[in-house]
């Protein structure tokens, strides 16, 4: 792990690629932060990505790039966990070896709403809320599935609605819709950006288009992908 976490109330995981981090990660996350009082979200660049994904910079400039992002936000903090691994990034695996670092203390899981409703197609769904709460955060005033009807349908008949929102097993664990702003900013477009020597400015934190731009990232001129 890249930055000490408070090793007690609620510890948020947002995975992704992150190529590269932006401002709308970052602007998803403190509001659901906010929302649900966490006391710490851990972003988490993954390895290889499960799912085919079109990833340009290595594994550890991604990791760079996340730990420039959430220098000075006392509740941000980056794991190498899965870099570290190797391999595919299975969300189970994850989540195991998080709950046996951090016994007891209460678990969620940051994902975007497209992601959530395809999660019976990751590895272990249903092994999935033995472990953590899922966050799905969602853009205002988009149409969206029924989280109880999904979940029932798909991973356990079993789920049930809860107070405050949620949807839940009896073990405890659920999901959670929030609206989030999601600001409509892309990787792709950014990484776009960079090929054609456009400003990143407002779309990545002030380090990240630095590190961008010295390291010469995703076809910055003068450089190559790396």
């Amino acid at each position: 792990m890249s930055a000490d976490t408070p090793d007690r109330g609620s510890l948020a995981i947002f995975g992704g690629t992150f190529d590269p981090i932006h401002l709308g990660h970052l602007r998803a996350a403190q509001e659901v932060a906010e929302e649900l009082e966490l006391a710490s979200v851990l972003f988490m660049p993954c390895a290889d990505p499960v799912f085919p994904k079109d990833v340009r910079a290595s594994a550890q400039h991604r990791l760079e790039m996340a730990r420039l992002a959430v220098q000075g936000n006392p509740h941000f903090a980056v794991s190498d966990l899965e870099v570290r691994r190797g391999g595919k990034s299975y969300a189970v695996d994850t989540l195991e070896e998080m709950a046996r670092r951090h016994p007891g203390r209460p678990l969620f899981w940051l994902i975007g709403a497209d992601a959530f409703f395809k999660l019976h197609s990751w590895y272990q769904p249903r092994r999935l809320f033995e472990l953590a709460d899922f966050v799905v955060m969602t853009r205002p005033g988009a149409p969206g599935s029924d989280l109880l009807s999904y979940l029932t349908y798909y991973l356990d008949p079993a789920f049930a609605p809860a107070e405050g929102g949620w949807v839940r097993l009896a073990n405890g664990h659920g999901a959670k819709r929030l609206t989030t702003t999601l600001l409509d900013i892309s990787s792709t477009d950014i990484r776009r950006r960079a090929a054609q020597g456009l400003s990143l400015t407002y779309l990545v934190p002030a380090a990240v288009e630095d590190y961008i731009c010295r390291m010469k990232l995703y076809g910055a001129p003068g450089g190559e992908d790396s």
